[in-house]
């Protein structure tokens, strides 16, 4: 087992500050575990608490997956820090590699099951341990994955693997992805992609069959968009993990409730879901939206702002 040194001291996993590829001051630090893939070798993961609130309630999680072979620490940006300020989350972002051999051979981080999983749900289990020593208290038995790109590969599929782990994933434009099942039935989930982008069909299959499951899911694509992030893209993302990271007390605890809103994804249009103007929108064309904050962004087209 390979081991970090801290002081001369053997330790599994090294905290240390975390502060090359983003802004001074957003980091505050990282973990590093052994990579148990065929390359061996460790995964970072960067991470950031939030500014203390005034009430003493547990953090929660929000996963950040990058693309193709990316930084983690990059992940964590001003947008996301700020984010994660008002809503009270731990902001955590792995630096995973791989191969492009090995990701189209159904290997690799891509797909959690193998062991990229794993080694996430330990990462989060020993960050919420070690901030235990300053008094944070982090929520680790639920948590939010936003993923782009190859983060999208992962965040979808460990939503697959793990529904239970999961408390809302935002997904935008995957290459390929695997077919979704019921066991995801309670798990909400954003499924995205740009319409000039190639992933784009691959994409809106995947929300097809996940619409005929009658699986929890919102479809959003975005025209004159390729393969980019962009501010429409996170303004979405952020509404719908913040409308699951702290649902509205009086929401029903199950997710057979019906949505107050209805939205048309011919128009990107939406509308009370007991109108005359919801009854219209055919079965393909629906998605129900959880909030009024989700529903606007969820509308919004580039340049609207």
């Amino acid at each position: 087992m390979r081991v970090n040194l801290i002081l001369g001291t053997a330790a599994f996993v090294c905290l240390r500050p975390a502060l090359i590829g983003a802004p001074i001051g957003l980091l505050n630090g990282a973990v590093s575990l052994p990579a148990t893939n065929a390359h061996g070798g460790e995964v970072r993961f960067s991470y950031r608490t939030p500014a203390p609130a005034s009430d003493a309630k547990a953090l929660r999680v929000l996963l950040l997956i990058p693309g193709y072979n990316g930084e983690g620490n990059a992940m964590i940006s001003e947008a996301w820090s700020e984010f994660a300020d008002r809503e009270g989350l731990v902001l955590v972002a792995p630096t995973f590699k791989t191969t492009k051999d090995e990701a189209h051979s159904c290997k690799g981080y891509y797909y959690p099951a193998q062991w990229s999983g794993e080694v996430v749900l330990e990462a989060v289990r020993r960050i919420a341990d070690a901030k235990k020593e300053n008094a944070v208290e982090i929520e680790t038995e639920k948590i939010l994955i936003f993923g782009f790109s190859a983060g999208a590969h992962f965040a979808h599929r460990f939503a697959l693997w793990k529904p239970d782990r999961v408390r809302a994933f935002a997904a935008y434009s995957a290459a390929w992805w695997d077919g979704p099942t019921v066991a995801a039935r309670n798990v909400p989930g954003l499924i995205m992609c740009g319409e000039a982008d190639g992933r784009y069909e691959a994409s809106r299959e995947f929300m097809a069959k996940g619409q005929a499951l009658g699986l929890p899911w919102i479809w959003r694509g975005y025209r004159h968009t390729g393969h980019e992030m962009t501010p429409e893209v996170l303004r979405v993302a952020q509404a719908f993990l913040a409308h699951y990271a702290h649902p509205p007390a009086t929401q029903p605890s199950t997710l057979n409730a019906r949505a107050p809103l209805i939205g048309d994804i011919q128009s990107y249009r939406f509308y009370p879901a007991d109108s005359a103007e919801a009854a219209l929108i055919p079965g393909e064309a629906r998605v129900e939206l959880p909030s009024p904050a989700v529903a606007k962004a969820w509308s919004e087209e580039r340049g609207d702002l």
